[in-house]
């Protein structure tokens, strides 16, 4: 991040405060804050729901945060704020926050609501970090054995397949097919491994990265997990646990439904239920229910279950869809942590297995001729 020009500096509450001459434009960066971010955010809401005031909370968050970038930058937001600048256009200016949580921020300070929506925010920032982790976990281990099986099989191949080259070419007889595709590799990894693994490593994890992260090719990898049975289930929990429990929040905090929509839709990362949540946007928009918004999308119920729709439904009609909405997510989340640790469990055996039919396949192919020769010798 570039340094910001300093007008001048002052001592207060024992550190040294810099004024800075910042520009409408100024192009900060803010990446890597990590859990400092969600640490400043909760308790920028504890102290201003507590009674204090706006510039006294900000020099006390400051002043607790170790991280030089991120207190260069709360130091920036704070002094924004004392030239009279709202608290949702500093942090839009600092790059610190999600679109969507700067409009929750924004909506808080022009409803004279601030305390409520930063709360909500805290509670929505836990709330990912929980529904993500769990994501995660599921996916970690069979991701981590896979990865090393890759590694071990291609160093393996890389040292020693080509010392057995040279052994199986000078053996008598047919060689099993397994055995000369061995020999091809070995061969080839002979001649070119020192270029050739590090380019397969880098292609793989560039591969990875554009398959599950880039946001423009990121709907294949959303298909392959979403055709995964186990992760596909687990998936879809998560995502109506999150979309329960904050539409329900922001429904209670004051929001409009499609201002709820809105927010909901931007904070899921799989395309297609962007789609579905845009849908269910446009079509409340248009003074249409939930009963016509889900009758109208094809396949509704691989997004939220016809027992869930049944449910909402009913709490449309009744007034307390907000109520159902959050009681939906806590449900969702508690089946979720169940659905995490029981998919580790199932998919440990299936991965154990791949990697079991691969070292067989290795063992038969070396082992098969290096008994051929030991009969041929005695």
């Amino acid at each position: 991040m570039r340094d910001i020009r300093i007008k001048r500096s002052y001592e207060k509450d024992g550190f040294t405060r810099p004024v800075f001459e910042y520009r409408p434009d100024w192009p900060y960066i803010s990446i890597g804050f990590g859990d400092e971010k969600d640490y400043y955010i909760e308790n920028l809401s504890l102290l201003i729901s507590s009674g204090m005031g706006m510039t006294s909370a900000l020099s006390a968050v400051t002043v607790s945060l170790k991280g030089k970038s991120i207190k260069k930058m709360a130091i920036a937001i704070e002094e924004m704020v004392n030239d009279g600048l709202p608290l949702w256009k500093a942090f839009e200016k600092t790059n610190m926050l999600s679109e969507r949580v700067i409009s929750l921020i924004r909506s808080g300070e022009e409803a004279g609501k601030l305390p409520e929506h930063l709360n909500l925010v805290t509670i929505q920032q836990h709330k990912e970090k929980v529904f993500n982790s769990r994501l995660k976990s599921a996916l970690m281990y069979p991701g981590i054995v896979l990865t090393l099986a890759v590694i071990v099989g291609l160093i393996s191949a890389w040292v020693v397949l080509p010392r057995l080259v040279s052994i199986f070419q000078t053996a008598n007889g047919v060689l099993p097919l397994s055995t000369k595709i061995l020999i091809a590799i070995g061969a080839f990894l002979s001649h070119y491994g020192i270029f050739a693994i590090p380019i397969i490593i880098i292609s793989l994890i560039i591969i990875f990265y554009l398959i599950f992260f880039y946001k423009k090719t990121k709907f294949i990898g959303d298909a392959i997990l979403f055709s995964l049975p186990g992760v596909k289930n687990l998936i879809e929990g998560v995502e109506l646990a999150r979309f329960g429990y904050i539409f329900g929040v922001l429904l209670q905090a004051g929001f409009q439904v499609n201002d709820a929509l809105e927010s909901v839709k931007k904070g899921t990362t799989y395309r297609r239920y962007v789609k579905f949540y845009d849908h269910l946007q446009k079509s409340i928009s248009q003074g249409d229910t939930f009963k016509t918004a889900f009758s109208t999308f094809p396949k509704t119920e691989n997004y939220i279950p016809i027992p869930i729709q049944q449910l909402f439904l009913a709490s449309e009609k009744s007034g307390r869809l907000s109520e159902t909405s959050i009681k939906v997510g806590v449900i969702f989340e508690e089946k979720t942590d169940a659905m995490s640790k029981d998919l580790s469990t199932i998919i440990e055996p299936v991965i154990l297995i791949i990697v079991g039919l691969i070292v067989a396949f290795v063992i038969f192919a070396i082992m098969g001729p290096i008994y051929g020769l030991s009969e041929q010798i005695s």
